[in-house]
């Protein structure tokens, strides 16, 4: 009987203990269970959650526009505008647009203005201005094409872009020089009549600077003006500015019946401003007087990318002194006079 109670008391004690580890065990199972498939459904939710992202990048990034590329007629004569639809990023729209002008037109009847060969060494832009650095293979001439066709087609083109009004020709990383050697700077879009023809007179917006009414600073206005083949612009400037203010609360800044003798910049950013006698002598009374003026002439002009400073004369002759203030030394832009 002792020993019956014996061997059923051993058999409980196993049957209890193999419970309690299968019991153990499970638990430990469903946790390590528990614990990966936590962890696996992390990794899925961020690496779905990153693709997604990534995709909807892309597609932002990467979209059609329209932009429009000039190239020449058949025959040379003209300019046409080709509007075309290219797979562009918001960060490459400048660099595409070129590059769709380089692989040249898709109409029938249009030629590519741009030389065989030729790439991009660079584009960038600065503000309103495009600078864009072509290889050497610019220079090359290519079916009868002329550089002015070359340069207003790479002009026309980038300035059909909203926001920019400016473009500079480099080419390996040197400005484009004109047949005088005098850089062509920065270019604004040239007009074309309804055919694709030059139009003689071009039209400009320029900023022209007048006296406050306290005469403590200078105010800007815009003007629009046209420009012949035979104009300099910086002549238009101060012919402008002999014209006095268009807003009636603003002061004119030129001494009356002062003349344009002659007006031209070097190479350097020198734009010598040769003027009448009647500059200096009806000049406003008082140095404060001739500080406007002066300021206002120089801010007028340096608003051209191609000035950076301005040397007067009178008479065709440097004068020591104007308004008891030093004149025989260029003038450079100063900002602080400016209200805006």
């Amino acid at each position: 009987m002792m020993r019956r109670s014996v061997i059923l008391f051993i058999v409980f004690m196993l049957i209890t203990l193999t419970a309690c580890s299968f019991d153990t065990n499970n638990k430990t199972t469903k946790s390590n269970l528990d614990g990966t498939t936590s962890s696996q459904n992390d990794k899925a939710v961020d690496s779905e959650s990153s693709n997604s992202n990534t995709e909807i990048h892309e597609e932002n990034d990467s979209t059609k526009k329209k932009v429009a590329l000039y190239f020449s007629n058949k025959d040379n004569t003209a300019l046409v505008k080709e509007i075309r639809s290219i797979e562009i990023s918001e960060m490459a729209i400048l660099r595409a647009t070129i590059e769709a002008l380089i692989d040249g037109p898709s109409k029938e009847g249009l030629r590519n203005t741009l030389p065989e060969g030729v790439s991009i060494l660079g584009i960038k832009r600065d503000d309103k201005t495009v600078i864009v650095d072509f290889s050497k293979e610019y220079k090359e001439k290519e079916n009868g094409i002329t550089e002015e066709f070359k340069r207003i087609s790479v002009v026309n083109t980038l300035t059909e872009i909203s926001g920019i009004e400016r473009v500079k020709i480099m080419v390996e990383g040197h400005e484009l020089l004109d047949t005088d050697g005098k850089a062509f700077g920065e270019m604004a879009k040239v007009d074309l009549d309804k055919n694709g023809v030059i139009s003689k007179n071009q039209s400009e917006v320029i900023t022209v600077y007048f006296g406050s009414p306290n005469s403590n600073f200078i105010i800007s206005e815009k003007r629009k003006v046209t420009i012949t083949a035979n104009d300099a612009i910086e002549k238009k400037i101060m012919e402008e500015l002999l014209k006095g203010p268009e807003n009636k609360d603003l002061y004119p800044v030129m001494p009356e019946n002062t003349k344009i003798l002659s007006i031209n910049t070097s190479k350097d950013g020198t734009c010598k401003v040769n003027l009448s006698k009647e500059f200096e002598n009806n000049a406003f009374a008082g140095s404060a007087g001739g500080l406007i003026t002066i300021n206002a002439i120089v801010n007028s002009l340096t608003e051209l990318k191609t000035v950076k400073k301005v040397q007067f004369l009178i008479g065709g002759k440097v004068v020591e002194t104007y308004s008891d203030m030093e004149f025989n030394k260029p003038f450079y832009r100063n900002e602080n006079i400016i209200k805006n």
